[in-house]
């Protein structure tokens, strides 16, 4: 089995997701977010206030180093499809899935306040779903709709999962 890579709007549950598939694998889980802060020194909000492409270039040097281990999950943070490099390292990496969660949904359960592309209002999470979509579909290997019930996703993941090896 190669590495399972979930990319997706923030707030569709690559991290919760991702955890709990992992989990089920008996599989390290690496969420790019936090191995981009560690590797930083700083936080996500810190960085974005030094500007996205800053951050971006960071994540980008993330997504390089997760993409050299073998058999794990990565959640990606959800703007890691702008850039086209960190596609290609993750196309290389791994099996991606593009977990597709309604918008309305996301954004009745996401506190937007606390992500830095989303702190604007909701709008923005319709607007991130409308340029990001294409980009999404576009490089998953595997696109996996999302309900309320996160469980449900990850054993279903975990079912593709165990039907390939």
């Amino acid at each position: 089995m190669d590495n399972l890579i979930f990319i997706g709007l923030p707030g569709c549950g690559k991290s919760t997701i991702g955890a709990m598939v992992a989990k089920a694998l008996a599989l390290p889980f690496y969420d790019a977010d936090i191995v981009t802060e560690r590797l930083a020194g700083e936080t996500i909000p810190h960085m974005f206030e030094k500007g996205e492409a800053y951050f971006r270039i960071r994540e980008t040097e993330a997504i390089r180093q997760l993409c050299q281990k073998n058999r794990c999950v990565i959640s990606c943070g959800g703007g890691v499809v702008t850039r086209k490099e960190n596609m290609a390292l993750l196309k290389k990496a791994g099996t991606i899935f593009f977990l597709d969660r309604d918008v309305e949904a996301i954004i009745a359960s996401v506190d937007t306040s606390t992500r830095p592309l989303l702190e604007e209002d909701a709008e923005k999470v319709r607007d991130l779903d409308q340029k990001r979509r294409p980009l999404y579909e576009g490089y998953a290997d595997v696109k996996i709709p999302v309900g309320s019930a996160f469980k449900k996703t990850a054993a279903f993941i975990v079912e593709i999962c165990n039907k390939r090896t």
